[in-house]
């Protein structure tokens, strides 16, 4: 933050006119050298010290300024990477596991099994989304399953993993109920995992380590054993933690203190049946409850430090991170609304896309049929007042920073369903040229 400042804030007036060498030529027009002596004496100490004063004046007001437009320290970014399971580091404090029952495949086996087909692990697939679309048509794939020495031929079948998906409506609504604005989480990762089953074996229990699956042009991107991680985890607290709660009629008021807390994190609550209502407060949350006492309720904590990247974790890190600067400062507080193709490039590549691809130009489109709708990362988010079929099309055109990465329409899909947030007018659509 001090580095933008240094870079941003004016070093002169904003008028482009140097008064020390103005002063300087005119006393070289004086001939007299008493007279250009005493010229200079009352110029430069008199009138040069209040140009000096005039300019630390206001740079001094241009930093009030600049602080007063200061953005709140931003305590809900999500940062998400994929590791090897064997190489998860527990020791880690900045990336957890976005379903805890990914290191214990057993609860999963219960969980997604059933009487008719039996879950055997999960993959993750390293290709565009148009090739994940192309995945996912295909309906079982040939391979066999090995019971010691013995094998069998069977079929498998591939869905989407739907625990990611349910994790990040949860999510969403864990910040609905704290009242904190959303922004889009990337789910770029996340979307591309799918679960394995096959039909249920009488043979007793396995796993994607007893399979040999022929996925033909989609082996090379078939990757076994990964896990998504992000800087978030579940804390469970009680009542005991705390103070006694202050009765209020026939409510409690139980607080979730911050004072202990790492600076600059985020902290919500999970809502429950006992939990009336939700407030945040400096230092501290509180929870409306007709309960005196409770146990087990969770927070969603949510790191903020910088990420530590831990032996083997080498997949780039993915987040929602918006870059900072004076014109978002000053947007944001004034509430402006889109109006301009530069506001919107702007509040495009201020997203943590700049590796991955550029906005290049837009369109508006009346010809809305000719464009399919993609699902938003945000498809919890319903627009109920503005049905899309009868909006005109937004056409935003990007190029691609490395052609061929296997994440740059996935990247496209996240700018779209953010700026699909801020603007209601317009059915938001996105292609790579």
């Amino acid at each position: 933050m001090e580095k933008w400042k240094d870079n941003h804030l004016s070093a002169i007036l904003e008028y482009p006119f140097d008064f020390e060498r103005y002063i300087e030529e005119r006393l070289r027009e004086i001939s007299d050298f008493d007279e250009r002596q005493y010229a200079k004496k009352i110029l430069a100490e008199g009138l040069g010290k209040l140009i000096q004063c005039t300019e630390s004046r206001y740079r001094s007001l241009e930093k009030r300024v600049y602080e007063e437009l200061e953005i709140g320290a931003n305590q809900y970014e999500t940062v998400l990477t994929v590791v090897n399971r064997n190489n998860y580091d527990p020791t880690n404090l900045t990336l957890y596991p976005v379903v805890e029952e990914d290191l214990q495949e057993e609860i999963l086996v219960e969980k997604l099994s059933n009487e008719n087909q039996m879950w055997l692990g999960t993959i993750y697939l390293r290709v565009s989304e148009q090739e994940q679309r192309r995945f996912e048509q295909i309906q079982s794939f040939a391979g066999t399953l090995n019971y010691g020495e013995e094998k069998q031929d069977t079929e498998f079948y591939v869905q989407p993993a739907k625990r990611y998906r349910n994790i990040m409506e949860k999510v969403y609504i864990v910040f609905q109920d704290n009242h904190i604005p959303w922004e889009t989480i990337n789910t770029a990762y996340l979307d591309k995992f799918y679960d394995v089953y096959t039909v249920v074996q009488e043979k007793g229990t396995v796993t994607l380590e007893n399979a040999a699956i022929i996925f033909d042009e989609f082996e090379s991107a078939v990757c076994y054993g990964q896990v998504p991680l992000w800087n978030m985890e579940w804390v469970k607290f009680d009542s005991g933690d705390f103070m006694l709660p202050s009765m209020n009629d026939i409510y409690y008021e139980h607080e979730f203190t911050l004072e202990d807390k790492s600076d600059g994190d985020g902290y919500l609550i999970e809502t429950n049946e006992d939990i009336l209502e939700i407030r945040h407060e400096k230092k501290k949350i509180v929870m409306k409850s007709q309960k005196e006492t409770f146990e087990s309720w969770r927070v969603l904590h949510i790191i903020q430090k910088e990420t530590i990247i831990s032996l083997d974790y080498d997949t780039p890190m993915i987040t929602n991170h918006k870059n900072d600067s004076f014109i978002r400062r000053f947007a944001e507080n004034s509430r402006t609304m889109l109006m301009t193709k530069t506001d919107l490039f702007r509040r495009i590549m201020e997203l943590d896309i700049r590796d991955y691809i550029e906005v290049i130009g837009y369109e508006i489109c009346s010809n809305v049929r000719d464009y399919k709708t993609v699902e938003s990362m945000n498809w919890f988010v319903r627009d109920e007042l503005f049905p899309m079929e009868s909006r005109k099309v937004m056409l935003l055109k990007f190029k691609e920073k490395e052609p061929g990465n296997y994440l740059n329409e996935s990247m496209v899909r996240y700018v779209i369903s953010q700026i699909q947030l801020e603007i209601s007018e317009y059915r938001c659509v996105g292609v790579i040229i």
